[in-house]
């Protein structure tokens, strides 16, 4: 009988113990919430990292600085963003828009990417449109530590 309850003690204990060392491991947080800014000609690409539920929030948006008012063309998202990886994807349906001095343009709601990981990463942002026929592309790399 006593081994039994030995038995089952132990195996509590070790239970409790993989569950604690399992849920600790899988709830990584954004150390340092951060904005950056990157300046491209007449463009600023502005960036929030944020905390959120087991990840981040990435508030992402496009400032033109120019005097005259200007047209630009993009595919969706117009700021594709990914962590740890390179790889963007524009899928979306092409869309136009006209910004104005001093404008700022975000047409996505924040990205939500969720992180259980402890460690270092790095978000790559990469916004990606055409003005009057003339590729612009704006790339930024900010690093993230999870703990």
């Amino acid at each position: 009988m006593n081994r039994k309850v030995l038995f089952f003690i132990v195996f509590i204990i070790c239970l409790s113990g993989f569950s604690l060392w399992a849920f600790s491991r899988g709830n990584a947080q954004l150390v340092t919430d951060k904005s950056s800014s990157k300046r491209a000609g007449d463009f600023i690409l502005h960036v929030r990292v944020e905390r959120a539920d087991k990840g981040i929030k990435v508030y992402r948006s496009i400032q033109y600085v120019g005097k005259e008012p200007i047209e630009i063309q993009h595919n969706t998202p117009l700021i594709a963003v990914s962590l740890a990886y390179k790889n963007h994807d524009y899928t979306g349906s092409p869309v136009t828009k006209v910004l104005k001095e001093g404008g700022s343009y975000h047409p996505q709601d924040a990205a939500i990417i969720k992180q259980t990981k402890k460690g270092s990463y790095n978000l790559y942002c990469k916004a990606k449109f055409t003005v009057e026929g003339e590729k612009v592309v704006i790339d930024h790399t900010e690093k993230l530590v999870f703990e």
